[in-house]
């Protein structure tokens, strides 16, 4: 897991258009401090993230690369270029920056999050003629909790300047764009995993629908088929899911293919294997008749143990078989 070893954080504030660099490194020491920042160590594991490489020529690595700033100095050269960006950007909420450097599997990395603030209510103790007042005050400058997935986060190799990104569309220009990657590091990264899941199951279903294929078979057969790619390979291969879905119909799997070359899929993008292994382990089908249903792969494949029968009236039957017991998990 990436351990953070120092960081210091930097206000960004869009409602008083300042910026309020840290000048001092956050002291890890701190039980407070240390509490978030592991948080925040954990919060990243669990993130779906975009990746790519930095352009040696880009403002970002000029900094990151330079020998006569140190850790302080990039992190403001930084949070001022972030700053400049989203000063512009009328829905960009205002947060703090929280940069950092960071180690994993020996290899050292410079990340920040933006950590957009949460209006909180909570008390504030006051004195009216001589009077203490206890009132109620909207905070809206509050850190997302230890638990709440982070919203934008960069991670950049010191070692390559290959990049691991989260972040959030927003209108700039007049056009919704993703304006970490485009604006601030002038590059296109790969789609996540579940951009490339996406794609994957609207070229399915045009050709699918197209072949008068089951709907609800053909995204199962995804499903399926992208949980043991991800098992064996720790990709998710285009090629397996065309096998696994459309067999022997020759026209339709090369079709699907032709699609899916005119797309921004891309197998290489990483995959958190444990993740989505535990994700698409189950099938879960919601039946027309309000019957939601979670199986596990080896049982859907399995027709000793359930099958689906297509009735002559067009409707579909779904019959569970060798049940030894029932039990109700109220």
């Amino acid at each position: 897991m990436l351990k953070i070893t120092k960081a210091i954080l930097h206000i960004l504030d869009s409602d008083s258009d300042s910026l309020l660099c840290g000048q001092v490194e956050l002291d890890a020491q701190d039980y407070a401090i240390r509490t978030y920042l592991e948080s925040v160590e954990k919060r990243i594991e669990k993130l779906d993230p975009k990746v790519g490489k930095l352009d040696p020529a880009s403002d970002i690595v000029k900094v990151l690369s330079s020998s006569e700033l140190n850790f302080i100095e990039q992190t403001s050269e930084i949070a001022q270029l972030f700053f400049q960006l989203t000063r512009a950007i009328e829905e960009a909420p205002s947060g703090d920056l929280l940069c950092f450097e960071a180690e994993k599997m020996e290899e050292k990395y410079f990340g920040f999050v933006k950590l957009n603030y949460k209006p909180q209510y909570t008390h504030y103790v006051d004195y009216v003629d001589d009077k203490m007042s206890n009132n109620i005050i909207l905070n809206k400058a509050i850190f997302p909790g230890l638990t709440q997935k982070l919203d934008e986060f960069l991670l950049i190799s010191y070692d390559d300047f290959s990049f691991e990104l989260v972040e959030k569309k927003y209108v700039v220009d007049g056009e919704k764009i993703d304006y970490i990657s485009e604006k601030m590091l002038q590059t296109i990264p790969t789609p996540t995993v579940t951009e490339n899941i996406s794609i994957m199951k609207k070229a399915i279903k045009k050709v699918a629908d197209k072949y008068n294929e089951e709907k609800f078979v053909s995204m199962s057969n995804v499903q399926e088929a992208v949980y043991e790619s991800i098992e064996a390979e720790g990709v998710i291969s285009k090629e397996l899911v065309a096998d696994k879905v459309f067999e022997d119909n020759h026209s339709a799997k090369q079709e699907y293919l032709e699609i899916m070359e005119q797309t921004r899929f891309d197998e290489k993008a990483p995959v958190n294997v444990p993740k989505y292994e535990k994700k698409y382990r189950n099938q879960k089908l919601k039946l027309a008749n309000g019957i939601e249903m979670s199986i596990p792969l080896d049982v859907y494949k399995n027709k000793e143990l359930i099958e689906f029968i297509n009735n002559p009236d067009g409707t579909i039957s779904v019959m569970i078989k060798n049940v030894d017991e029932i039990v109700n998990k109220f």
